[in-house]
């Protein structure tokens, strides 16, 4: 009898154990004009960004879109060899689900996205992902091996720029909830809102019907966390509506902090459209990822960790 109240005790123990794990957020990790890395990417901050991240030991890795330049400017290696080039630096990473989605660098040099589909859709592959219906190697869901009470949806924002689809996505999230997905994260490129420097032109507010009924999409089926990048800084904004019940609050984080250039920070501009927007959290000129915990007792964490160029 004792010495099955050991064994029970270790089991107990090994659950508790099982029932928190990390996953990785970050993005825009290209190179710029000014300095440029002819590689597409960051190469210095990129190196030491993945060597931070192996050390974390995380579950998947998600990256909000930009992983490369492009081809314009001053960078004009072929877009195929920049994303051999971030594949090349992504490497250490075995063993990690690396779960990407597009950003609007890019189309510069893959306008129709069919590099894109030859180079990056294997990744997706490899993690089992579930896509949407027409959207092939865009957009999908991630369930994580580890945790079936979890769902990650990327939505891509270029086959309709600035946009998702919203059917599929509402398909997805319905799909999680009914196979008992406790927990369900959503991530973009582009933000709902801006944060730091882009224009409503150039975010998902340039189409505001449509940005509006993807918010409320996720407020129906309960997300509260939306990932993304495109601004060049790492911002935590709080977002709440009239129309949504009081108790619910979602967080927009967005951490395009992987090497890109640092953009000034403009703060909460452009018209909100009805929204209360709260800054949480807020960092200039830091590169970095978040780290995400999800403990099945204690709930969602999220923190910034800093990388030193």
């Amino acid at each position: 009898m004792k010495r099955f109240a050991i064994l029970a005790g270790c089991l107990l123990a090994t659950t508790s154990f099982a029932a928190r794990w990390t996953f990785v957020v970050t993005g825009d990790g290209r190179t710029n004009d000014k300095t440029p890395d002819m590689t597409g990417v960051n190469s210095a901050v990129m190196t030491k960004l993945v060597a931070a991240i192996k050390a974390e030991h995380p579950k998947f890795l998600v990256w909000t879109g930009d992983l490369v330049h492009g081809v314009y400017n001053k960078i004009t290696t072929p877009i195929d060899q920049q994303f051999a080039n971030w594949l090349g630096i992504m490497k250490p990473l075995s063993g990690v689900d690396i779960l990407p989605v597009r950003g609007n660098h890019e189309q510069y040099g893959d306008k129709d996205g069919t590099i894109w589909l030859r180079m990056l859709k294997p990744l997706m592959d490899k993690s089992h992902v579930s896509y949407f219906s027409g959207e092939s190697g865009y957009s999908y869901s991630y369930v994580p091996r580890n945790d079936k009470k979890m769902t990650l949806i990327a939505v891509d924002q270029f086959i309709q720029d600035h946009r998702v689809n919203l059917a599929e996505l509402e398909r997805a999230l319905k799909k999680a909830k009914s196979g008992g997905a406790k927990n369900i994260f959503v991530f973009a490129h582009e933000m709902a809102f801006t944060c730091t420097n882009h224009p409503d032109t150039d975010n998902m507010a340039a189409f505001k019907p449509e940005r509006n009924a993807f918010l409320d999409l996720l407020q129906k089926y309960g997300v509260r966390y939306f990932f993304a990048g495109h601004d060049h800084a790492y911002d935590w904004m709080t977002i709440k509506n009239s129309r949504w019940p009081a108790e619910y609050e979602l967080n927009q984080i967005v951490a395009g902090t992987a090497g890109a250039p640092f953009y000034e920070d403009k703060g909460y501009f452009g018209d909100h459209d009805g929204y209360d927007l709260q800054r949480k959290d807020h960092l200039q000129e830091t590169f970095g990822y978040m780290l995400v915990t999800v403990d099945d007792k204690e709930g969602i964490s999220v923190q910034f960790k800093k990388v030193n160029p």
